[in-house]
């Protein structure tokens, strides 16, 4: 049998909740006298019974959503939304992948293996027993970066791990493997690759499938979109098997996890197709503690990068002044195992060495230099601290999808360094290697975090008073919301990630009837605060002008009045229908746009609607300064708690992530540690080659890149200290 539809329960919804309240004070001349006073309570009643009727009925419909008939609508959405995710992935890696100039000039030849460490399960496991016949055999996989979507494709298991020392290129063979299978998908179907940083997963608390489902919905929100792509609809791609997650990084997390995450990889569904990459003795290492090899799995093994790979690519692509490197070329023809050939068989040391020499007055002939580079680790530390000041020597063009601007501007090398340094230290403290722009508020001290939140609730309250003031006045409404921005944002707390908002209308009404439930809760909730700080201030003798009864019937009709725009808010920050590809400026400019709109959708609205409902059912409430900053006092702080309790729940600015990070940004810039134009200095550190971009947050170009900036800068701090 089949349930009432959306718009039935929408409909039961609004008539509890706004006709019999309506009806019962309408008809308030019929009732005896005794029960007159108390028809008010008619509306809570009513949204409380609205709300459960509410929960139960979405409840019902989320355990039949999760498990669709096939050949349902269901299943249709689920296949639009893994066509939408290959299409937005495809395009975002692709945009990476020329900024990273992986193609351009001719690309690093690698070549990678089967490895010889003890961490491969047998190969029966990994082939199966049909394709070894039960003979004793040894896995041998061999290939390079312009086969390795076709030699995963060719797994049973489609399982694949891919180790390699630091700097080997396992992140770039990621990409490509990632941009191959998406090719693959085009012509024969299949699942779509999605790759993620492992950086943030904590395998002792969140299982893998819950992080990777976690991280679709903060990367590609619109997944969230019900309407356009069904309820849970990132939990049900990777449930349902239309993701091959490709994991980078096993060897980000803290070292003591590594094993506990072998586990849980080895714990995952039969069947589910996985790749990850890993440093090589990070990873035996793991291996050899839990005792646990990831079963079915293929490891394969980046080579050494040889001296012809390199001399092919450092004079590639029209390298100004290509005969500046011939004594070094034929140095490590002659010596293929010293420490300059050690160090430039590493990718990204090749790539760095190229940067730092591009320029015509940089000679390459200095790195024979035995006194000053003795060993591979004086090579590379060279490589690592002259890159940097070489990346910033001349300015390089925007990418082909970007206008040319002149606001583009040169970064003194030693300033870009700094600030470089500062953030690196900040994320080494911070055990990541993700620069998430919205989090830029963990660098800064907690107390200057309290006055930022404060500071935003204020901006709030004073725009929600504006529009209180059309009830009791000006001077009411100001004191009102000043002492709610006030009490709010005492407890205010960073949300955990950028808003969006669609101001699409059409095919939407019936969500904003299940968001005008939440809404009229939260503004319920203020009121009620708002009538408990009422109750305390006529315990302490304070007089609210009108009575105790009149002014929590105005606390009660006002908190529904502001849920009303509670509600639009809520219907309004709601993911788009299209999938887009995440980029940290994209995210910047949707939030700040839905910081605007909350302005006044949510606080601006809600003053108006709380200073109507408070002019139009003062209940003879003579509405003055006390009364205006208990009643903001009581309400703000129901709010502040209301958030702590929920789960990092925020209304107005504290719940803008836009908010956050620009007061976080100019105190830092104040006090000389980031640029005013934070943004705009990290997509230019982007389009250089320094930090990379992985969805909407940055990283830099390697792990021990970050970790040498870190320590130098610690090194420099220790010193200026010391002496």
């Amino acid at each position: 049998m089949r349930g009432p539809s959306q718009f039935t329960v929408v409909s039961i919804f609004v008539l509890t909740v706004l006709v019999v309240p309506l009806t019962t004070n309408i008809a308030s001349t019929s009732v005896p006298e005794r029960i007159r006073p108390h028809l008010w309570l008619a509306w809570p009643i009513a949204v409380a019974a609205a709300g459960a009727a509410a929960v139960l009925e979405v409840r019902r419909r989320q355990e039949a959503a999760a498990h669709p008939r096939p050949g349902s609508e269901g299943e249709e959405r689920l296949r639009h939304a893994a066509q939408e995710l290959a299409r937005t992935v495809h395009r975002q890696w692709s945009a990476e992948a020329q900024t990273r100039v992986l193609h351009r000039p001719q690309p690093l030849q690698v070549s990678w293996s089967s490895t010889g460490r003890p961490v491969t399960a047998s190969a029966a496991a990994v082939l199966g027993e049909g394709a070894v016949g039960g003979r004793p055999l040894r896995l041998r996989l061999r290939g390079g970066i312009d086969d390795v979507a076709e030699k995963y494709l060719r797994l049973p298991q489609r399982r694949l791990v891919l180790l390699g020392a630091p700097g080997a290129g396992k992140t770039v063979l990621a990409i490509l493997l990632t941009l191959g299978l998406l090719h693959h998908r085009c012509a024969h179907g299949g699942p779509v690759p999605v790759l993620l940083s492992l950086s943030s997963w904590d395998p002792r608390t969140e299982r893998l499938h819950a992080w990777v489902i976690r991280r679709l919905v903060e990367d590609y929100p619109a997944l969230v979109n019900v309407e356009i792509f069904g309820p849970q609809a990132a939990s049900r791609l990777v449930t349902d098997g239309h993701i091959v997650p490709v994991l980078d990084g096993l060897d980000e997390i803290p070292a003591e996890l590594h094993a506990a995450a072998i586990d849980a990889l080895d714990h995952t569904p039969p069947g589910s197709p996985l790749v990850i990459t890993c440093r090589s003795q990070e990873y035996e290492a793991a291996v050899a503690a839990g005792g646990t090899v990831l079963s079915a799995a293929a490891v394969v093994e980046l080579e050494p990068v040889g001296v012809r790979e390199i001399t092919a690519f450092l004079t590639e692509g029209g390298v100004a002044g290509a005969d500046r490197w011939t004594p070094v070329l034929a140095h490590l023809r002659a010596a293929p195992g010293g420490p300059l050939a050690q160090a430039l068989s590493s990718p990204l040391m090749a790539a760095l060495a190229r940067v730092v020499y591009a320029p015509p007055t940089a000679d390459p002939a200095e790195l024979l230099d035995t006194a000053r580079f003795h060993d591979r680790a004086a090579v590379e530390g060279h490589l690592l601290d002259a890159f940097i000041p070489s990346a910033y020597i001349h300015h390089p063009p925007p990418p082909p999808d970007v206008r040319p601007s002149s606001e583009l501007r040169r970064y003194p090398p030693e300033l870009a360094r700094r600030w470089l340094a500062f953030l690196a230290t900040k994320m080494e403290r911070h055990a990541t290697r993700e620069l998430a722009w919205w989090q830029l508020h963990w660098i800064v001290p907690t107390t200057v975090r309290r006055v930022i939140g404060t500071v935003l609730e204020l901006l709030t309250g004073a725009v929600a008073g504006i529009g209180v003031a059309l009830g009791p006045g000006l001077a009411v409404g100001m004191a009102a919301g000043l002492a709610g921005g006030f009490s709010a944002g005492l407890l205010a707390m960073a949300p955990s990630h950028p808003g969006y908002v669609n101001l699409q209308i059409r095919g939407r009404i019936r969500l904003f009837g299940r968001k005008l439930v939440l809404g009229l809760v939260v503004g319920l909730t203020m009121g009620a605060g708002a009538a408990f700080a009422f109750g305390l201030a006529a315990g302490l003798g304070i007089d609210m002008g009108g009575g105790l009864e009149s002014a929590m019937k105005t606390a009660g009709t006002a908190g529904l009045s502001v849920g009303i725009a509670f509600a639009a808010m809520m219907w309004l920050n709601t993911p788009a229908d299209t999938i887009c590809s995440p980029s940290a400026q994209a995210s910047l400019r949707n939030d700040r746009l839905v910081s605007a709109v909350r302005l006044v959708v949510e606080s601006l609205s809600a003053g108006l609607l709380a200073g109507l409902a408070a002019r139009r059912y003062g209940f003879g409430l003579d509405a003055g300064f006390v009364w205006a900053l208990t009643a903001g006092l009581g309400g703000g702080f129901a709010l502040g708690v209301a958030g702590r309790l929920a789960g990092r729940f925020q209304t107005g600015l504290a719940a803008s992530t836009w908010g956050w990070y620009s007061l976080s940004r100019i105190w830092l810039a104040l006090r000389g540690q980031l640029p005013w134009r934070l943004m705009r200095f990290l997509d230019d550190a982007h389009r250089r080659g320094v930090l990379r971009q992985a969805g909407a947050v940055y990283e830099f170009r390697h792990a021990r890149l970050q970790d040498r900036l870190a320590d130098r800068s610690t090194a420099g701090a220790d010193e200026e200290s010391g002496g």
